[in-house]
């Protein structure tokens, strides 16, 4: 994703001050101050996986975890088993 933020000359040397001081491009060190602040915004994500396969099975658990119903036969789908008094 491509985000344009409108600096003060101050904020983007400060920033770049410390981008320099941690060894990174003002690109990474803005990610990762940005994945921090969300962390600390969102502390349920914290734990959340780089990848989806975790985050998939995770969300497959909590699906299974609601009552199963049984699939209806065919025979319960046609209409005139819905309404047998009007056919």
């Amino acid at each position: 994703m491509t985000i344009t933020l409108n600096l003060t000359a101050e904020a983007e040397a400060g920033l770049l001050a410390q981008a320099q001081a941690a060894g990174l491009s003002l690109d990474e060190f803005l990610t990762r101050q940005l994945e921090v602040l969300t962390r600390a915004a969102f502390p349920s994500l914290a734990h959340a996986p780089a990848g989806t396969e975790q985050w998939e099975g995770e969300l497959d658990e909590w699906l299974d975890s609601f009552p199963q119903h049984p699939v209806l036969s065919d025979e319960a789908l046609k209409r005139e088993n819905w309404y047998p008094d009007r056919w």
